[in-house]
């Protein structure tokens, strides 16, 4: 049975991908590889942030730690690999048990709830736009670093996959905006 909560919901609606959104405004979680859809209520919504954002921790620690333990330590990159992948581990198990403890949705059927290009749009336009480019000058912002710095090649890689990534997340907002546009003019 659910939890009882007088939390009133002040999240904005979610945006990502298995994300979706019932006419009650409650957030809806489909994992790929999970056989159910989850209910995610407001008062466990931070957790979930958090389990949702694990891919992203675990690259940033894995660069501290590469950092840390070649650079002031003298460690093999081997064991900052093998921290990372425990970290990683961990944070799939406890996503997989968070999941375990939600309310499942039965019955449920994707296109009948608001999707990621639905909530994608609640956004507004300034909103992307201002992350598009705020994207970009962060991926700009550490290709000049490492080479102001004077960083090894292999960092300065790094900062070029980054700076890829950057420019890749930047189209892909740019082009679910046009999506978005383009379908919202249609319905008028």
């Amino acid at each position: 049975m659910a939890k009882k909560s007088n939390i009133k919901q002040e999240i904005a609606p979610p945006v990502g991908f298995n994300l979706y959104q019932d006419k009650k405004n409650r957030t809806i979680y489909k994992h790929p590889f999970y056989q159910n859809a989850v209910y995610i209520p407001v008062y466990d919504y931070k957790t979930f942030e958090l389990y949702r954002k694990r891919y992203i921790l675990i690259l940033s620690v894995f660069v501290v730690l590469f950092t840390m333990f070649t650079q002031w330590f003298q460690i093999p990159w081997w064991a900052s690999v093998g921290i990372t992948l425990l970290l990683w581990f961990f944070l799939e198990f406890k996503l997989f048990t968070f999941l375990k403890k939600q309310q499942p949705v039965k019955h449920f059927d994707p296109e009948s709830y608001e999707s990621y290009s639905d909530n994608f749009a609640k956004q507004g336009t300034k909103r992307i736009l201002i992350k598009t480019i705020l994207y970009l000058l962060v991926g700009i912002l550490i290709v000049y670093n490492t080479y102001y710095s004077q960083y090894d090649s292999m960092y300065i890689i790094a900062s070029w996959i980054v700076l890829g990534l950057c420019v890749l997340y930047a189209l892909f907002q740019m082009v679910m905006l046009i999506k978005v546009t383009k379908r919202a003019k249609a319905r008028n």
